[in-house]
């Protein structure tokens, strides 16, 4: 049976995206929507709060916008990360 993702794991995964994207100055939204495998609307609203909760950080370039993983955001996916493995060391799947 497939199991859906929760939306915890849906903020890790942009998250780690746009970690992994830092060093290319950035994930652009069309990125983060393909490689977090989101709709456009999911992306919409998903970037909205992270964005005012302060885990990614917004940057206008020439070409278009980018998104940065902010400290705040970088302490979530650490400790996200960290449970996680503890769950999964209990058999639990989140």
């Amino acid at each position: 049976m497939q199991q859906y993702r929760n939306r915890l794991k849906i903020i890790s995964d942009i998250l780690s995206v746009a970690l992994l994207s830092g060093s290319e100055g950035g994930a652009s939204p069309s990125v983060l929507m393909r490689r977090s495998n989101l709709s456009y609307r999911g992306m919409e609203a998903m970037l909205s709060q992270l964005l005012s909760a302060g885990l990614l950080l917004e940057r206008q370039e020439d070409r278009g916008v980018k998104y940065l993983v902010s400290a705040k955001g970088a302490d979530y996916l650490a400790h996200y990360q960290q449970f996680e493995a503890f769950a999964e060391s209990y058999g639990l799947r989140l």
